[in-house]
């Protein structure tokens, strides 16, 4: 699942120091210190140490996402890096994937007919029908 940063937040900008995925941006709102991007964080967690008041905190309204493998089956996917968050199938719209010894990314529901779809990009897609 991915984080959320609570109001506890300093606005030190700790956090955003190790995020290599750039989930981790400050707020728009001077209240908001930082805000963590779902769709970019891959729950490293890096991010949670360096935070000196534990602002940083799992949001169980998004699956986790490994960056690498895929938490419905983590064994078909376990060497393949995940596109979330930076591209989709222009064909079914989907999340891409890499295997780790091609360069470049493979749909898993159009073109491997795999049948996989991301829970993030299912939480995406939820959030778009309610709105």
């Amino acid at each position: 699942m991915s984080l959320k940063v609570l109001d506890d937040c300093l606005g030190c900008g700790a956090c955003e120091i190790p995020c290599e995925q750039g989930a981790i941006t400050q707020g728009d709102d001077f209240q908001i210190a930082f805000v963590i991007d779902p769709l970019l964080c891959n729950d490293c967690g890096e991010c949670i140490p360096v935070c000196s008041v534990d602002a940083l905190v799992e949001d169980s309204e998004w699956a986790v996402c490994l960056g690498r493998g895929c938490p419905l089956s983590t064994s078909r996917f376990e060497d393949w890096t995940c596109a979330q968050g930076k591209q989709l199938c222009p064909e079914c719209g989907a999340v891409l994937w890499r295997p780790a010894d091609q360069e470049g990314w493979v749909c898993p529901r159009c073109d491997a007919g795999m049948k996989v779809i991301c829970p993030k990009s299912r939480k995406v897609a939820s959030i778009g029908a309610g709105a």
